[in-house]
């Protein structure tokens, strides 16, 4: 039992430590102007939802958003999922390896993505930026600023020479309510604000029972 210890007390420190619960509203709101002069508008909603060691971020879809609709209707035209639609499934080992999937309801289909094909789905491949939004490291990159910041939050900016990030972190939390960020040219600015939900009762990746297993391959048919 003796011997038992010290090998039991060096995994549970090296463990990774668990996320506190978290549900946040993520709005994103993106303005482009183009060389051709129209400016293009692109706006969307998400949820995230984390727990332990796992998240969970899904795209809000309005009703009759188009995905939906199509799978009412049994259109037989629409074979292939939509990656970007489709629900981003995290979850991390204790040796801190991370296993991804997407999820799509209306097929009801759990696919999983191997670490090459991570930028296909819009993923970096790091944790922090699965259950918080934003990877902590990058403020450190950043410096503080004084801008007003609300109780328990505080303003950092960064970028390039051609960019300009702000960005509004809960340290206590630890996810950012907002990041604001716009070029020179002032052509691009996009904004994120994320907002605290309340956890759902049931958790989205307990109720995947009866769902059929791929892989990202699989869609490429």
């Amino acid at each position: 039992m003796k011997r038992l210890l010290p090998a039991l007390l060096g995994a549970l420190l090296a463990a990774p430590a668990l996320a506190d619960d978290l549900a946040l509203k993520v709005e994103h709101d993106i303005t482009t102007l183009g060389a051709d002069g129209v400016t293009r508008i692109v706006r969307f909603g998400e949820r995230l939802i984390r727990r332990d060691n796992q998240s969970w971020v899904e795209r809000i879809l309005p009703p009759h958003a188009h995905e939906a609709d199509e799978h009412k209707a049994g259109d037989k035209n629409h074979k292939h999922m939509d990656t970007s639609a489709a629900a981003r499934w995290v979850v991390r080992s204790n040796d801190g390896k991370l296993r991804v999937r997407i999820v799509n309801e209306h097929e009801r289909m759990i696919v999983d993505i191997a670490p090459v094909d991570y930028t296909n789905i819009g993923f970096d491949g790091k944790w922090s930026t699965a259950n918080q939004l934003l990877d902590p490291e990058q403020l450190k990159r950043m410096k503080a600023s004084s801008r007003s910041a609300p109780a328990g939050a505080r303003w950092y900016e960064g970028g390039t020479a051609q960019t300009r990030v702000q960005v509004l972190w809960d340290a206590k939390e630890g996810y950012p309510r907002r990041i604001e960020s716009a070029n020179l040219a002032g052509t691009q600015r996009s904004t994120l604000i994320a907002t605290r939900e309340t956890m759902p009762a049931r958790l989205p990746w307990t109720r995947l029972d009866g769902y059929v297993q791929k892989e990202y391959s699989d869609l490429l048919d």
